[in-house]
């Protein structure tokens, strides 16, 4: 899919980044109140570079017994086999034993619905924050969302939670954490105000919805391990 094509997804508005994104692997700084939760869904905390100089870390996903979902920037500096890199989204298969835990249903979420998001601290405690998913957008200064859908929510974010994930008001999982960003560092391309007060970046996992399932199905072969996911209506997704 190329530009063209996505700036005539409905929903989509092409942004310009006048500063740098905030990808949230390593010390800690958030877009708001985050706090610590015992109920939430399956995370694993990934270590990145070298944890006890510079707290590198991060969060992956799990979604099947062998195999978790992170963001690519997480991926690349982690110590987990990857299986698979999107080609320019921020995201990532890697890994992982999951055999004793549950996993997600993958589903969808719509404009001002409410979100969730959940991701590892420093000490290893799982994070929450809540908010409603607000839109999709093109960082078109930025790599990982020149091409990709930045899919927007309120519901705020500290580093170290990137790679988790973001829940729909059932429970299942849309989205991948990957950044926060200065409202006022981000304007739209005619100049007119873009009305977010708070900006945390996930990958909506409805736009990588081929790519995560021939990825899944090229590991598990024969087996064909499927993915579950929320509602099965492909027309309502935007493909890639």
């Amino acid at each position: 899919m190329n530009l063209r094509s996505l700036s005539m997804v409905p929903g989509l508005v092409v942004f310009v980044a006048i500063a740098t994104l905030f990808l949230l692997v390593g010390c800690v700084g958030s877009n708001g109140k985050v706090t610590v939760t015992n109920e939430h869904p399956a995370l694993d905390y990934e270590f990145t570079g070298i944890p006890l100089l510079f707290f590198g870390f991060g969060t992956s996903t799990p979604i099947t017994p062998e195999l978790s979902l992170t963001v690519a920037h997480v991926a690349k500096l982690n110590y987990d086999k990857v299986v698979a890199y999107h080609p320019y989204c921020d995201i990532a298969i890697v890994k992982s034993n999951n055999s004793a835990l549950d996993y997600p249903n993958l589903g969808l979420v719509f404009p001002n619905q409410p979100v969730r998001t959940f991701g590892m601290s420093p000490t290893g405690d799982v994070l929450t924050g809540s908010g409603r998913y607000r839109r999709d957008l093109l960082l078109v200064e930025v790599p990982y969302f020149k091409k990709c859908p930045a899919s927007v929510t309120d519901a705020p974010v500290q580093d170290g939670m990137s790679g988790g994930g973001v829940y729909n008001d059932n429970g299942s999982l849309v989205g991948i954490i990957a950044a926060r960003a200065n409202p006022r560092d981000i304007r739209l391309l005619s100049g007119e105000p873009h009305g977010l007060e708070r900006i945390s970046i996930f990958v909506p996992l409805n736009y990588v919805r081929d790519w995560l399932e021939g990825a899944v199905d090229d590991f598990y072969g024969n087996q064909q391990y499927s993915l579950r996911w929320e509602k099965d209506d492909k027309s309502m997704l935007v493909k890639n």
